[in-house]
């Protein structure tokens, strides 16, 4: 059996070599490419996990914030609420006890207590309320600047 073509000349061989070693070369650039990429992407992956379990234990201690806030704000509306009833029933004690005073005295006094008694709960509650939010801006402010700061890791 013989060969159909003639031996290539040399120059010619040199040259498909070389091709073909920039063509090895190449594959193995991609596929280092490929690599590094991947690995690349686990990093990334692994990270969002772990921004996503963060996240949602802060979710977690934010609802248990929340409720402990609530619970704190019935608690507190009830004492108001007991220790109205007992001025209230004090005043009342107290009226019994001045037997010269006029029912129109009496009743104006009532009202001008009940009316102070108002104003008092109601500065209260705005104090509350000023102290309340004062707290969830600083919780929110500490959550901005740690999401920043996840931000910034990235």
């Amino acid at each position: 059996m013989k060969w159909v073509d003639h031996e290539w000349p040399i120059p010619l061989k040199q040259s498909l070599a070389r091709i073909w070693s920039m063509y090895e070369e190449e594959n193995r650039k991609r596929l280092r490419q490929q690599v590094t990429h991947a690995e690349e992407n686990l990093k990334s992956v692994e990270h969002m996990r772990k921004i996503e379990n963060e996240l949602r234990s802060f979710k977690i201690d934010f609802a248990k914030t929340v409720a402990d806030k609530e619970d704190v704000v019935i608690q507190l509306s009830k004492a108001h609420r007991c220790i109205g009833d007992l001025r209230e029933e004090l005043e009342k004690n107290k009226m019994a006890d001045k037997a010269d005073t006029s029912i129109h005295q009496v009743l104006r006094a009532k009202a001008e207590k009940e009316r102070d008694q108002m104003k008092q709960e109601r500065d209260q509650m705005k104090q509350e309320k000023a102290m309340w939010m004062e707290q969830m801006n600083q919780e929110k402010g500490k959550w901005v600047q740690e999401r920043e700061q996840m931000e910034q890791l990235k």
